[in-house]
């Protein structure tokens, strides 16, 4: 049976979902976690580290196996994994078993999200990619909002086991598909040996064109994940006291964000516009924050909405840039995309929490302008040196 464009969009949609479904869902049930397995939070947040590690090393290496062995039988191996390490989380009695089985379902959806990309980049191209792109940065942004809603649903409903039930039961969905995926993607394979396809990142990576660019694209990814991790303190604890709706700000920004990004795309700008835009959003991002971020909740949102769509931005226009370039195989241009991208995501959260700010707006100021120096700089380089990548010349 032939996968259909529609189907397959559909598949790298729900693959793209792994990292929000396994750590965003299961958090509104914390306290009860912490409470089942005897433990305490530090304990517990192990489960949480060791999963960004483990996400981490699936998404490196997985991608470049892909290339040797073909994207269906590393996706199938994933998703049969992250499937199995899921319903284990809902059966497991201690703590020291549940961090092991977060392991095993970070590893497969490492690997799940590393082929999604790859994906796209065999199977779309032109126009057709960009849309794919588009959709995805739409998924990428609301996925952090959207699991959380549908984890507290799941445990009001059922229990927090529920929590890890619905991604096995999503993750099957996407086996069922993936058994429609051609044996023959990618066409050309690698015929090296698996340490030979894990290398075939390095000349990707010291292509100073295609890495800088790539940390220009990935970097925002610092602020959003900085922002999110300390916005409930900035709305609720040691911020603007807005108690309940909280929820209604964070998912509110997200969504303003993303109908930035589709005005800003229905102008259909040229590629270096967009890069000026970006920038633009940014700098525009940085000056509220500073300013008079810490006027008022309302406030605080207008200097968040600019950076959102410039993220969205950049999982589509960026993305659809790197993934054109002919620097490597697809698995590997995938692991190195996600490797950087997530890499830097988890330096936000880190470092924002670490600042030697009075408050949580300066700290997150502070990422947005970290950023948008870094854009600035390598934006500088691109003009003065000029670029070899394709659609940028």
């Amino acid at each position: 049976m032939r996968l259909s464009d529609g189907v397959l969009v559909a598949l790298i949609i729900m693959l793209s979902m792994f990292a929000p479904l396994a750590t965003d869902m299961f958090l509104p049930s914390l306290d009860e976690m912490i409470e089942y397995f005897e433990t305490d939070e530090a304990t517990f947040s192990m489960a949480l580290y060791m999963f960004m590690l483990f996400l981490a090393i699936g998404i490196l290496f997985l991608g470049p196996v892909s290339d040797k062995y073909g994207r269906r039988p590393v996706l199938l191996g994933s998703l049969a994994l992250f499937i199995a390490a899921s319903f284990l989380c809902s059966t497991v009695n201690s703590i020291e078993l549940m961090i092991v089985c977060r392991i095993l379902q970070a590893i497969g959806a490492g690997g799940a999200m590393t082929c999604a990309v790859a994906l796209i980049r065999d199977c779309f191209d032109g126009k057709r990619r960009t849309k794919v792109l588009m959709i995805v940065a739409v998924i990428g942004v609301l996925g952090p909002v959207i699991a959380p809603v549908l984890g507290q649903t799941l445990i009001w409903v059922l229990d927090w086991r529920a929590t890890f039930w619905a991604p096995a039961i999503i993750a099957g969905v996407c086996a069922l598909i993936s058994l429609m995926i051609p044996a023959d993607i990618p066409k050309e394979r690698y015929k090296g040996s698996i340490t030979g396809a894990v290398a075939t990142m390095i000349p990707i990576l010291k292509n100073g064109d295609f890495r800088r660019f790539a940390i220009m694209m990935n970097m925002v990814a610092f602020c959003i994940l900085a922002y999110v991790s300390v916005s409930e303190y900035i709305y609720k604890e040691k911020g603007f006291d807005v108690g309940d709706a909280y929820s209604f700000y964070l998912a509110g920004a997200m969504i303003t964000g993303v109908l930035l990004m589709l005005v800003i795309e229905r102008f259909h700008l040229s590629n270096k516009a967009h890069i000026v835009v970006m920038f633009a959003l940014s700098l525009i991002a940085v000056v509220i924050l500073w300013t008079v971020g810490g006027e008022g909740p309302l406030v605080f949102f207008c200097g968040i909405v600019p950076i959102i769509a410039c993220s969205s931005i950049a999982r589509s226009f960026g993305f659809n840039i790197l993934l054109a370039q002919d620097v490597g195989n697809s698995g590997a241009i995938s692991s190195v995309l996600n490797f950087v991208h997530f890499m830097f995501a988890t330096a936000g959260m880190v470092v924002v929490v670490n600042l030697p700010f009075s408050n949580y707006i300066e700290s997150v100021a502070f990422c947005f302008t970290l950023f948008l120096v870094v854009y600035g700089v390598l934006w500088a380089i691109m003009l003065v040196r000029g670029t070899t990548l394709k659609g940028l010349e």
